[in-house]
């Protein structure tokens, strides 16, 4: 058994050479860390156990892009049924983790901001479907006194402070890529985007783009895979 391998074979038909790379690359770096050579795996789920594990500890950087791996060894187990009848502790868990990782960089990344807003616009208005192709009209914040703003996602207010102010970040950003002087730092086709989330090229984001935004927030002891459509059936049930 070499995950790797296999890895590299199971993503040849979806990635581009380049990313590949990448990927591999970071599993590479991860299994050092962890301290196994490819060909001492002895089964997908202990593999995957044992990145869970170091990921919940933080011990791998978070430039290793890990995910598509992570996905790779999910594929591989079998299949069980999830019967979820309380999404409480879900919804807990996704809010939670939004603002703890808002506050801990008021000085993020453009993408690590996008990330977090996506995941934020998915927890207010999971009705919409997902947040990749919504109009950045759908997002409006409006200053109602000195420090104090409303921050609307289609047109209803956002009631969570942690998700408004995930949401103002992104809309501050969008703002100032408007600006002429700031359009010329970044891509024009980016800036002049009507789209809330648009890629480099002004188009919509891959549906990659939200899995990879979940992982951001880190691996929850749930006993449950979490995924964007299990986040999105979680806050439809408030919407019943």
């Amino acid at each position: 058994m070499n995950p790797v391998k296999e890895f590299g074979a199971f993503e040849g038909k979806t990635y581009a050479a380049s990313t590949r790379r990448v990927y591999r690359s970071a599993v590479k770096k991860a299994l050092k860390i962890v301290g196994k050579a490819p060909d001492e795996c002895e089964s997908y789920e202990e593999l995957l156990a044992l990145f869970q594990e170091n990921l919940a500890q933080k011990r791998f950087p978070k430039a290793l892009r890990l995910a598509p791996f992570l996905r790779f060894l999910e594929s591989k187990l079998p299949k069980k049924p999830e019967e979820i009848t309380n999404y409480e502790p879900i919804r807990n868990w996704v809010l939670d983790s939004i603002e703890k990782e808002t506050k801990a960089n008021r000085k993020a990344l453009h993408f690590v901001r996008r990330d977090l807003a996506m995941l934020a616009c998915l927890c207010v208005a999971p009705e919409k479907g997902s947040p990749r192709r919504w109009a950045k009209t759908a997002l409006t914040v409006t200053r109602k006194r000195v420090g104090d703003f409303e921050v609307r996602l289609w047109d209803k207010a956002v009631e969570a402070p942690g998700l408004a102010l995930t949401l103002l970040y992104w809309h501050s950003w969008r703002e100032r890529l408007d600006r002429p002087q700031q359009s010329r730092l970044h891509r024009k086709a980016w800036a002049y985007s009507e789209l809330l989330f648009p890629n480099s090229k002004g188009e919509a984001l891959k549906k990659q783009a939200m899995h990879d935004a979940l992982q951001r927030l880190g691996v929850p002891e749930l006993g449950v895979r979490l995924t964007p459509e299990l986040v999105r059936k979680a806050f439809l049930q408030l919407k019943a």
